[in-house]
């Protein structure tokens, strides 16, 4: 649970820090490169939140963020069905004649 905690906590801190950076350009920045430089960089310290709230959420659901699965988070329609541990339904009994 530690190095959870220690990867997140490392992948939040460079999403602040180039939002740092990406922020601290667009301030010397004039005209639409100022404006897409505040964008770029509100955006990634939205994320850097985002991030927070699913590390601290994800207990709560599981283990998983926000309460979604890998297959669920992706959407990937390109893996396959999901499946699950039910057997299969047999087949119904014709009638005997």
């Amino acid at each position: 649970m530690h190095f959870y905690w220690f990867g997140a906590v490392h992948h939040v801190i460079v999403l602040a820090l180039m939002a740092f950076f990406v922020l601290f350009a667009a301030s010397k920045a004039e005209g639409f490169v100022k404006v897409l430089g505040q964008v770029l960089g509100y955006l990634l310290l939205i994320a850097a939140l985002l991030w927070i709230v699913g590390c601290a959420t994800a207990p709560m659901f599981g283990g998983h963020p926000f309460g979604m699965t890998f297959v669920e988070r992706t959407n990937a329609p390109m893996m396959g069905p999901v499946w699950t541990s039910h057997p299969a339904p047999s087949p119904a009994a014709t009638p005997g004649k």
